[in-house]
């Protein structure tokens, strides 16, 4: 605007010039207002001297109240004047100025006025800004005007501090790349409208704390401007096809999953009101949605909804959730099928959220999880006392850690930072189920807690140790889980756990998971065992045979990552148990090993007339290790001279098994048991 009312002073010039035929005129004037813009020291030189008139026009100081800007220094020299009744232009100039918003200015110009038509006109180039370059081309008439304007290659961060006075980013936000756009803009009867066209192929930028992060990001943009009543109409467009971005847990690749945003609305005021919202990005997601929105110094959605009508894996799990899963043993899934759902906001805040899952099949990538055709629709109110529809999932196939389900349901009610079950839930395992008769969880994402109630209907031992890698376990798993919860990331179990096996009973109890999810987890428990057929323990674990009851403790178990590190066990016989004792050659070399006295008994076995027994008769056997550093501390039955029996014989031939070692590197003992176990290298001759 200050330029548009210096060159309308020198047109008057060139026309009083003209008129009295002066050959030069210098005008000096103390301070002049025009359009907004106050020129102060102005000196107008114009000489009209053959070949060609030239002009130049100093002012100290210019300022422009909106925007505000201010120079110094300002210098047009016009080479090339042409003054043609009614016509006065000049077809080459040179504009030179210092201050802000840039430091210098530097470029080449013209301009020409239509004292008839009252039509200013003006063009620029090479204007140097930001690092790059723009050129502009406009005019001005007294009920319009309109300009075009073309920015090439502008070094962003630098751009960043020339809008710094009209638009701000919040302190420690960094941004890199380069910038070309296209605008145009233009006034008629008083209404204006705009558009701009921008695009970048480098953008970089991220936040302080380093969770919003773009990397050589593509975008195009196109936005469309008209005026109208007190408001503005608004046409967006968004384009990336390359480059990631980061915000929270939500990874976005662009050159995966290309992105297409369109946006349509109006601005009244300090509300953006955007009715027609449409985000597209290829094999991940499509929506629509709209948006009210307060801007200024801290923008509020005041209400926003966003109907998601598809989204599609495995695209959507790498995106929304891998990265917040990362911690969990749900890090690492393979993911097909399709999804549909809906968010509300209000007042900066998630209302609802809605979804509806179709033939989801999820599968880890460890082979620890699995779930094939999850279906059902979500709604979940992020409200606690919200009023909120019931919930239900199922799915076909679950498998988790070897264990393998089959067709379940879940019924439930979501709301706040959790969410709680609405009728029992019957979840089939093997050829059992544990069936859920309340199941609540709270502050989920945060300090999580879960309570949780139900009985497991008998599954059979055999399938269990298939799926655990165990040795075939006969019997049946049954019992009641009351009072399962989770607090702070501790998974406690307050009743017991009874399995039937080997004719006998085990129980466990004390239950306690550390990090259930996490990485590293770790167990404590306690187990008793009572009355276990021994025969059928020696023949499922390949130790030769024994015959009798025996009675098990194991207290203090603690697993780490599922291998034991620390327990206090002991196995012995039944107390008052009236059956047959008896233990065969192969069983008495495999325990005497244990014991660390296995040369001898496998050579007494060997040689002399025990060589003709193949079973003995004993009164007891039990053995006791107290695990700890790697490091099991033993006994046995009871103490004899420096070591302890194993095995006390009873009758004629009589066989003791004794002990001697005290104390035995777990590791090691573990390889002779595994060993022994699967060795059948012991000959009796």
């Amino acid at each position: 605007m200050a330029s548009r009312g210096i060159l309308t002073m020198m047109a008057l010039l060139l026309w009083s010039g003209a008129a009295v035929a002066i050959d030069r005129i210098v005008l000096e004037i103390g301070a002049v207002s025009v359009a907004g813009a106050r020129v102060s020291d102005v000196a107008v030189a114009l000489d009209l001297r053959p070949p060609a008139p030239t002009a130049v026009v100093t002012a100290e100081h210019l300022a422009i109240s909106q925007p505000a800007v201010a120079f110094s220094e300002v210098h047009i020299g016009c080479t090339e004047l042409v003054i043609k009744e009614p016509e006065f232009f000049c077809r080459r100039a040179r504009i030179t100025a210092r201050g802000s918003p840039t430091a210098t200015i530097d470029l080449h110009a013209a301009a020409g006025y239509d004292t008839a038509k009252r039509l200013f006109g003006f063009k620029g180039s090479n204007l140097a800004a930001a690092g790059g370059h723009i050129r502009f081309d406009g005019q001005l008439a007294s009920d319009n005007w309109s300009v075009i304007a073309h920015a090439d290659k502008l070094h962003i961060p630098a751009l960043r501090k020339l809008m710094a006075p009209w638009i701000a980013l919040p302190p420690g936000f960094s941004v890199e790349g380069r910038l070309t756009a296209d605008a145009k803009a233009s006034a008629r009867a008083g209404a204006m409208q705009a558009q701009l066209d921008a695009h970048t192929d480098d953008l970089n930028f991220s936040n302080e704390a380093g969770t919003i992060v773009g990397e050589k990001l593509q975008a195009r943009m196109a936005a469309r401007v008209r005026q109208s009543g007190e408001g503005f109409d608004i046409d967006a467009k968004l384009g990336s096809a390359a480059g990631q971005t980061l915000a929270g847990p939500v990874l976005l690749d662009f050159g995966a999953n290309p992105l297409q945003l369109t946006a349509q609305g109006s601005m009244l005021g300090k509300t953006l009101e955007l009715n027609d919202i449409s985000i597209a990005q290829k094999n991940l997601l499509s929506a629509h949605g709209e948006a009210s929105v307060r801007v200024g110094g801290k923008p509020t959605i005041n209400h926003a909804r966003a109907d998601l009508t598809r989204v599609q894996f495995p695209a959507a799990y790498t995106s929304f959730l891998q990265i917040a899963l990362a911690a969990t043993g749900f890090g690492a899934l393979e993911t097909s099928g399709t999804a549909r759902g809906a968010i509300e906001v209000a007042d900066d805040e998630i209302r609802l959220l809605e979804a509806s899952i179709e033939d989801l099949d999820l599968k880890d990538d460890a082979k620890r999880f699995a779930m094939s055709d999850l279906r059902g629709d979500m709604h979940w109110a992020l409200r606690a006392d919200a009023n909120v529809e019931p919930s239900h999932l199922a799915w076909s196939k679950a498998s988790a850690y070897g264990l393998i389900g089959g067709t379940a349901e879940l019924n439930f009610i979501a709301r706040g930072a959790g969410f709680e079950l609405t009728r029992e839930a019957h979840v089939p395992i093997f050829d059992g189920a544990v069936v859920v008769h309340s199941m609540a969880a709270r502050n989920l994402g945060a300090q999580a807690e879960l309570d949780f109630d139900a009985h497991i209907e008998p599954i059979s031992m055999t399938l269990l140790s298939k799926a655990f890698g165990w040795p075939e376990l006969s019997g049946q798993l049954a019992g009641r889980i009351p009072g399962l919860t989770y607090r702070n990331n501790l998974l406690a179990l307050n009743g017991d756990l009874t399995a039937n096996v080997f004719d006998g009973t085990i129980t466990g109890r004390n239950f306690r998971l550390r990090a259930p999810l996490g990485p590293w987890p770790r167990l404590f428990a306690d187990f008793t065992a009572r009355g276990l057929d021994l025969e059928l323990v020696t023949s499922t674990f390949s130790i030769g045979s024994i015959t009798g009851r025996m009675d098990a403790d194991l207290k203090g178990l603690e697993l780490f990552n599922w291998s034991p590190v620390a327990f206090d066990a002991r196995l012995y016989s039944t107390p008052n148990d009236r059956s047959p004792h008896l233990i065969s050659q192969k069983a008495v070399t495999r325990i005497s090993s244990i014991g660390g006295g296995s040369g001898g008994v496998a050579k007494a076995l060997q040689s002399g007339v025990l060589r003709f027994f193949d079973q003995f008769r004993y009164d007891r056997v039990g053995i006791a290790c107290q695990l700890r550093n790697e490091v099991c501390l033993m006994a046995g039955v009871e103490p004899v001279g420096e070591g302890y029996y194993l095995v006390k014989g009873k009758g004629l031939p009589r066989i003791d098994i004794i002990g001697n070692a005290g104390r035995v590197d777990w590791p090691q003992l573990v390889t002779q048991i595994v060993a022994g176990m699967s060795s059948d290298n012991v000959v009796v001759r």
